[in-house]
């Protein structure tokens, strides 16, 4: 095990750090929490270096697996294309692959079954790449005009069997390496392990530019990876406005580092002037300066908002598993920070989503359909302190100051946004009044007792983002069974307060759904197969269907029509396990989601 070191340039008043834990880090097999970056080290007209996650807009490697093999140190070879490209089954440019990293298209099969097979013909390693659902999607996964999402590297059956590490990419990143091998080049890869990692800027993503303060979670973990011992390290963080102009730089100067050790800096507060838009955190060290060796962090500073989410939604939603729900009594509680500046705040919505109403909506059952929004004190003692450390009824009811039930109607929108007006609970007046320098928790609760569904409701997420957590105040809190401090690891819930002038019509978005006339599913149940009927009012450019699983994840890839107006899309589900689905439809005009039921 490596050792690690924590250093302070100051002392937090009050506050001890902690290293979040994440509630679904089990220590699983697969490249999901191995920490390295992608590097396209040749030919040099592509070269480029991939952080993981998916930043609006911008290309980065997307999918990490829970099965397979860890990267535990930098993994290089040649890419090279398996034949055939969907790796569905023996491959048979065996003699070209051994030794390399195939490069294999997404679709048909599983994501474990094709390196499963990759491995077969002496691969070390798989890169799965990704494709378009629509003549006019984008090239990265921006979710505005978004390739076909990926929710997830799934290994269902096969993930045993699969022995090598695999990731996933976008179709942009894959397109300039398909171009470079169709040239003639070769293409290295390298999975590369950068010094300086986990970046943290502040306790909260976004902020009102009335309650903009100094910010006190600057850190950054620092990797000696060379081998040796070294001295007078130099790390800094430099810190720049929406436009790109620096606002000033914080440095820490490490006199001796040994090799091996992870050194945790924890920089001096530093207040960024109050400017609307997404401010940048650059980290660097004047060790390494390799591209992969300067990270950043981001936050936003807001007209009316609070939020731990980076404000973009990823699809899907995020919670447990049914069987980890039912441990946990069928209980699930939620929170997100809120610092206040030196000036007080009045909240009058708070702003969450629900990804799967149609697992959780109880026709005729208004107490099934309950989700409760709360907002806590977090220093209910007024000590100075969180007091956050076993679960929120017990720690914080004493501070609970404003708390909604929300009744599902079973016409939320997948995705969308609900803003739920908030009233004091000790006067009964909308909005509730915030204290300077104070922290609060907005929480959502869902008690799925009563529903009898065994379905726990995915909430709205984004992406990660980094955060360091002190003690009593961590920053998305999670409770089922126990407290988890870190909340789910790469995931942020969107539970955020929006201040007095916030207008919820103008914020809520309402995609269009599919009518239920222009359906018809045959059989429900089924057992080879699903017949989706369509008759749609006018020629669509592209109708898609996916059948998505009870976590949120597509079975079999996703199936596309070109030019559809009427007719049948037939799905195989032969091969697929007993249980509960939903077809994911998707068409200009409109989407839903309908159970079936397979049963073989």
């Amino acid at each position: 095990m490596k050792k690690m070191k924590i250093h302070f340039l100051s002392l937090l008043s009050g506050a001890a750090l902690l290293l979040a834990s994440a509630a679904n880090a089990q220590g699983v097999l697969g490249t999901g929490d191995d920490g390295f970056v992608v590097q396209i080290t040749s030919p040099a007209s592509i070269a480029q270096t991939l952080v993981h996650g998916a930043d609006a807009g911008v290309c980065q490697w997307i999918g990490q697996s829970e099965w397979g093999a860890d990267v535990t140190e930098e993994l290089c070879g040649e890419v090279v294309w398996a034949k055939d490209s969907l790796g569905c089954g023996q491959l048979t440019n065996a003699a070209q692959l051994n030794g390399k990293i195939a490069l294999i298209r997404r679709g048909t099969c599983g994501f474990s079954v094709k390196a499963y097979w990759a491995k077969q013909a002496g691969a070390k390693a798989v890169i799965i790449v990704n494709h378009y659902n629509n003549a006019q999607d984008g090239p990265c996964t921006t979710y505005a005009n978004a390739t076909q999402f990926l929710g997830g590297m799934t290994g269902l059956d096969s993930a045993a069997a699969a022995t090598i590490p695999a990731i996933f990419l976008e179709r942009q990143t894959a397109e300039d390496i398909d171009g470079a091998l169709a040239a003639g080049q070769t293409v290295n890869v390298c999975f590369s392990f950068p010094r300086l990692t986990i970046p943290t800027s502040a306790s909260m993503y976004a902020t009102p530019l009335s309650q903009v303060d100094t910010m006190q979670a600057i850190t950054v973990l620092y990797n000696n990876r060379s081998g040796a011992t070294q001295t007078d390290v130099n790390i800094k963080a430099e810190f720049f406005n929406p436009s790109g102009a620096s606002l000033g730089s914080l440095t820490y100067n490490m006199p001796v580092c040994e090799p091996g050790v992870d050194s945790f800096i924890v920089f001096p507060p530093f207040y960024a002037p109050p400017a609307l838009g997404k401010h940048s955190v650059r980290f660097t060290n004047d060790k390494f300066t390799q591209s992969i060796d300067t990270v950043y962090s981001y936050f936003e500073h807001t007209n009316y908002t609070f939020a731990t989410d980076n404000l973009v939604t990823d699809p899907g939603g995020v919670g447990p598993a049914d069987a980890d729900f039912a441990a946990a009594n069928f209980y699930i509680q939620s929170g997100g920070l809120v610092l206040t500046g030196d000036a007080p705040a009045k909240v009058t919505y708070a702003t969450f989503g629900i990804a799967n109403i149609q697992d959780v909506y109880v026709p005729g059952s208004p107490s099934a359909n309950l989700i409760g929004v709360a907002v806590y004190k977090a220093d209910v003692d007024g000590d100075g302190g969180g007091d956050l450390a076993s679960s929120f009824v017990d720690d914080l009811g004493a501070g609970l100051i404003s708390y909604q039930d929300y009744e599902m109607t079973g016409n939320e929108i997948n995705d969308g946004l609900i803003h739920v007006p908030l009233t004091d609970l000790s006067t009964g007046e909308q909005g509730v009044d915030l204290e300077p320098n104070s922290g609060y928790y907005v929480s959502l609760i869902y008690d799925g007792t009563e529903a009898g569904t065994s379905k726990c409701v995915r909430f709205n997420n984004s992406l990660d983002v980094g955060y360091a957590s002190f003690t009593g105040y961590p920053t998305t809190p999670l409770y089922f069974g126990q407290l988890f401090t870190g909340g789910w690891q790469g995931a942020i819930v969107v539970q955020r307060l929006q201040m007095e002038g916030f207008d919820p019509g103008v914020k809520t978005i309402e995609p269009k759904k599919l009518a239920d006339s222009k359906i018809n599913i045959t059989p429900n149940p089924a057992s080879d197969y699903i017949n989706l009927e369509l008759n749609l009012e006018a020629v669509n450019p592209a109708v898609s269907v996916s059948l998505v699983d009870a976590k949120g994840q597509l079975v079999n890839g996703t199936q596309v029509e070109r030019n559809f107006q009427n007719g049948v899309m037939r799905l195989e589900v032969a091969k697929v396990p007993s249980g509960v689905y939903h077809l994911w439809i998707r068409s200009a005009e409109g989407s839903t989601m309908k159970q079936v039921v397979i049963a073989h």
